[in-house]
């Protein structure tokens, strides 16, 4: 202990004592100095004056290349909300990490992926010093390796997240750490990368932004490990890198992107942005099996055409997803490494648009030519192939296993503690208090102080919202964060509105951006919104546009004088200028400061309303109704889609399969609006007159999907029929595999009829729970190691053993359900029962 203390004390007390490497100096590296020094004078050029001239001391005290990267290579609207005694903290254990350690790496190298201090979009916080005093430190000093070095932070991280679906608004890693434990594959990416940076492993972020073989998206982390770059997964199977629950799956992607900030010329840049670059890491995984991908964009002229957009697209939640932005050079061309699996290219360039198929293949080079047209493109049917690869299953050893579940363990008596804490305070003991105070985990002393300080008992409708309000916002609102919620819900509090409006009317942020830090008025009460922003107590749609036009005088909307980044409501509401994302993010929470429940539209210009009893999209430039006449009647049409399978039988599609599309400089963007199925393979949908797509997509299996599209010509109250053939819908699932049912006695398959296999905190088990629970299904959920996290799991032995056999089968996610007496069986995340 004394050698960790003394190390923590090197860390941080005499950090500033230290030297940095003459490659990080001034004098040493003058170069990249004035590089980064000047763009870290611009980065702070837009922020308010306090923290301008904040930051431009911590540049004037330490003129190095380390602090002029620290403020380059945020973002100022992160700048604009951090604290710069956290860059300091933050700064401080970097420069002590050099001292003991050295320079390992090339200046650039270093900075992007040891020093950078954010991972994705979280706040900036002075993490590095509290993890090394939570662990890190120890892990330093007890690794010689940088592999034993990789799997320490590994275990460290076990201890500090479990898996859980939650909102995309990221946490920090203090969040993690000390308040929730808990978090999405973002923020299991976010800890590793974060703590891996503070043990001096070069790490960032990598993810897939869309499947394309399954509905979904991923991110994990890419660590350096002798002399190239590996990712790893799950924490608790990460004794191998490059060996995860998705390893077998490497070939189904198409592009798997990492995050850096100074590229190398190693580095196959997609795009470079104000503060990141994006990285094709697709080779790292796919090796010899990659797809060197060739486009050459013409007008309908045959002339090629630069600059133009194109947009790598797969099927994923009913629609063409965009997988990255690209763009082509001088002569019309871009090439770039792909997977093996099957695409779409989507491309766009000054009003003129073209779309191509680029089937599964195992050719070295594919070249793909692209004729732009300002006419609609007509598609049909694609068969897209998605092929496995081979993977050998590393078993880790015992002693490994041993500490995964101690590190568990240690995980699951921090998250008792939090309930036990809770039991200490009477001011929690009622029922409904407590349910809300255990779902703030590590933060119920802030819902606490609130609850304590309030004049009178917090009302139980306020109490049930919070239960149903992002559970972020639970662990990580301070005490004043709970009142100016509270405040606001008692201003706009409205009986018979259902739970999405709720959300979408009381929630304080709108799309991934901080909780906005709230203001006292003239009572003494905190306050999300001023009362400047409260325009109106009358609701009706010409409200709506005159509240809009208000912004929109006081406002200016130019992304170039804008700060860069997602900004909460309260700094959005000082600034004069606002980039269009910006702008549409303050406008919905204008709205709502108004009591009109209001979500935010990854389609240009638009948000979308409840008005009238539904969901409106507005363009918040005009601003005017989108798809409304002068008298706000509403411009739609009927869709009547008969979809039946090759044999006639009548095929009914989820909402996740199907969906109709607006196209907007080259990305599909599905509509709001839903078909409703009226049985007999009759689906039904009112829509919107605009430039619309159906598109509709199924999983034949994980190798193959089915994917059709096509334009929609329709006018003002048309009927429309569309007869569809879904060949080889997948229906059944398969037979139950005999060793599987071997593993329970004979009253469990009695007794049971859905049995869910599988890891309790692996994502795609958990994933598939809540399936099963959204569903009203009971089941019995069976791992391999001891939990208490849910009432309906059991550790079955047989189970167990099979696990210390082969590791690969930690990682499986088998559902067994009873069907007509027969037990079937499907693995991997299927998309609906038999």
């Amino acid at each position: 202990m004394r050698k960790i203390a003394v190390l923590l004390c090197l860390f941080t007390a005499l950090s500033l004592l230290f030297a940095l490497p003459t490659e990080l100096t001034k004098k040493g590296n003058p170069t990249l100095y004035k590089q980064l020094y000047r763009k870290a004078l611009k980065n702070v050029k837009s922020l308010p004056s306090s923290a301008r001239t904040d930051y431009k001391t911590l540049l004037k005290g330490n003129p190095d290349i380390l602090m002029a990267y620290l403020l380059a290579y945020e973002s100022n609207a992160n700048l604009s909300v951090a604290r710069p005694a956290s860059i300091t903290s933050n700064y401080k254990t970097i420069v002590a990490l050099l001292d003991k350690e050295g320079l390992r790496y090339a200046p650039e190298f270093f900075l992007s992926y040891v020093a950078k201090q954010t991972v994705s979009d979280e706040a900036i916080t002075p993490y590095r010093k509290a993890m090394l005093e939570d662990g890190l430190a120890k892990v330093i000093s007890d690794t010689n390796t940088d592999l034993d070095r990789y799997r320490a932070t590994t275990l460290w991280c076990v201890s500090r997240l479990k898996f859980q679906q939650t909102s995309g608004r990221d946490q920090n890693p203090l969040d993690i750490t000390q308040r929730s434990l808990i978090g999405r594959c973002e923020e299991m990416q976010i800890l590793f990368v974060a703590a891996a940076r503070v043990v001096g492993l070069p790490s960032r972020p990598a993810s897939t932004t869309w499947w394309a073989h399954m509905d979904n998206n991923h991110a994990w982390a890419e660590v350096f490990l002798n002399g190239a770059w590996h990712y790893t997964g799950d924490m608790d199977a990460a004794w191998f890198p490059d060996q995860t629950w998705f390893s077998g799956m490497i070939d189904k992607t198409v592009l798997i992107l990492a995050d850096g900030s100074l590229a190398t010329d190693k580095d196959e840049i997609l795009a470079t942005g104000k503060y990141d670059t994006q990285i094709n890491s697709t080779r790292n995984y796919a090796k010899e099996r990659s797809r060197n991908i060739q486009v050459h964009v013409t007008d309908s002229l045959g002339t090629a055409v630069s600059t133009a957009s194109v947009m790598p697209m797969v099927f994923n939640w009913g629609a063409l997803r965009a997988l990255a932005s690209l763009n082509t050079d001088a002569k019309g061309d871009l090439e770039f490494t792909a997977g093996r699996g099957a695409f779409f290219i989507s491309v766009y360039a000054k009003g003129q648009k073209g779309i191509a198929y680029i089937p599964s293949g195992t050719e070295e080079t594919k070249v793909v030519v692209v004729k732009l047209s300002d006419k609609e493109f007509y598609g049909g049917w694609a068969e897209m192939e998605y092929p496995g690869n081979p993977m050998e299953w590393g078993n880790p050893p015992e002693e490994y296993r041993t500490a995964v579940q101690a590190e568990k363990k240690l995980w699951q008596d921090k998250t008792d503690a939090f309930e036990a804490e809770i039991n200490t305070h009477s001011s929690l003991a009622d029922s409904l208090t407590y349910e809300v105070a255990k779902a703030c985990r590590g933060n119920s002393p802030a819902f606490r102080e609130f609850v304590e300080h309030a004049a009178e008992p917090i009302l139980p409708a306020y109490l049930e919202f919070l239960l149903i309000n992002d559970p972020k916002f639970l662990w990580q609102a301070s005490t004043k964060q709970f009142e100016a919620m509270y405040n606001n819900w008692h201003f706009l509090s409205q009986g018979g509105i259902n739970e999405e409006e709720q959300l979408s009317l009381f929630s304080p942020t709108i799309f991934y951006e901080e909780i906005p830090t709230p203001f006292t008025d003239s009572k003494g009460k905190a306050q999300f919104y001023p009362d400047a922003v409260r325009y109106t107590q009358s609701h009706n749609n010409h409200e709506v546009i005159n509240i809009l036009s208000k912004l929109k005088k006081q406002y200016k909307i130019n992304a170039k004088k804008a700060l860069s980044g997602l900004i909460p409501f309260d700094v959005a509401l000082r600034q004069k200028y606002l980039s269009p994302v910006q702008y549409r993010i303050f406008a919905c929470s204008v709205l709502r400061a108004n009591g009109y429940p209001a979500e935010f539209s990854r389609i240009p210009n638009l948000i979308s309303v409840y008005i009238d009893e539904d969901w409106q999209y507005v363009n918040v430039m005009k601003p005017a109704w989108e798809d409304m006449t002068t008298e706000t009647v509403p411009q739609t049409y009927t869709m009547n889609l008969q979809i039946n399978d090759e044999n006639g039988i009548p095929v009914k599609v989820s909402d996740e399969q199907i969906s109709l599309c607006r196209y907007v400089e080259g990305v599909f963007y599905p509509l709001n609006n839903r078909f409703e199925y009226l049985g007999e393979g009759m689906h039904r949908g009112v829509f919107p007159v605009a430039d619309a797509y159906l598109q509709l997509g199924y999983r034949v299996s994980d190798s193959l999907t089915r994917f059709y599209y096509n334009h929609i010509d329709a006018s003002v109250d048309d009927s429309l029929f569309i007869r569809l053939t879904a060949k080889g819908y997948p229906r059944t699932w398969g037979k139950a595999e005999a060793e599987i049912l071997s593993m329970f006695d004979k009253a469990t398959l009695n007794r049971e009829s859905i049995i869910l296999i599988g890891s309790i905190d692996q994502e795609n088990c958990m994933r598939l729970a809540d399936k099963l629970k959204a569903a009203d299904k009971s089941f019995l959920w069976v791992g391999y190691y001891n939990s208490k996290e849910a009432a309906n799991y059991v550790v079955n032995p047989a189970w167990q053993q099979m696990v210390r056999e082969n590791n690969r089968n930690s990682l499986r996610s088998i559902t067994l359900i009873k069907k007509d007496g027969e037990w079937q069986m499907f693995e991997g995340l299927w998309d609906k029962l038999p």
